[in-house]
C-alpha cells in the first residue's frame, strides 16, 4: 500500500516538474516574440531620428515619447505587473 502511494507521489512530482518546465519555455518564447516586436517598431523612429532632413528628426522627437509610453505599457502588460495590480485592487490582496 505504502509502495503504491510512494509511486502515486512520484507521478505528481514529475508531472508538476513537467508543467514547470513547459511553463518556463512558454514564458521564454513570449519574451522573445516580444522583443522582436518592439524592435521592429523601433525601427521607423531610429531610422528618421538619425536621418539628415530636419524635418524628419523633429517629428520623430515628437514620436519618441509616445514609444516609450508605448514600450513601457507593453513591457508591463506581458510582464503581469496590469495583471497584479488589477488583482491587488479587485481581490484586495
Amino acid at each position: 500500500m505504502a509502495f503504491d502511494i510512494t509511486n502515486v507521489l512520484m507521478a505528481q512530482i514529475a508531472t508538476s516538474v513537467q508543467l514547470t518546465t513547459i511553463v518556463n519555455r512558454l514564458y521564454e518564447v513570449v519574451i522573445s516574440i516580444s522583443a522582436v516586436i518592439i524592435a521592429v517598431l523601433w525601427i521607423p523612429i531610429a531610422i528618421s531620428f538619425f536621418g539628415s532632413d530636419e524635418n524628419r528628426r523633429f517629428e520623430a522627437r515628437a514620436r519618441l515619447k509616445n514609444a516609450l509610453i508605448g514600450t513601457f505599457i507593453y513591457v508591463i502588460a506581458v510582464s503581469g505587473v496590469i495583471y497584479a495590480v488589477v488583482n491587488y485592487i479587485v481581490t484586495g490582496s
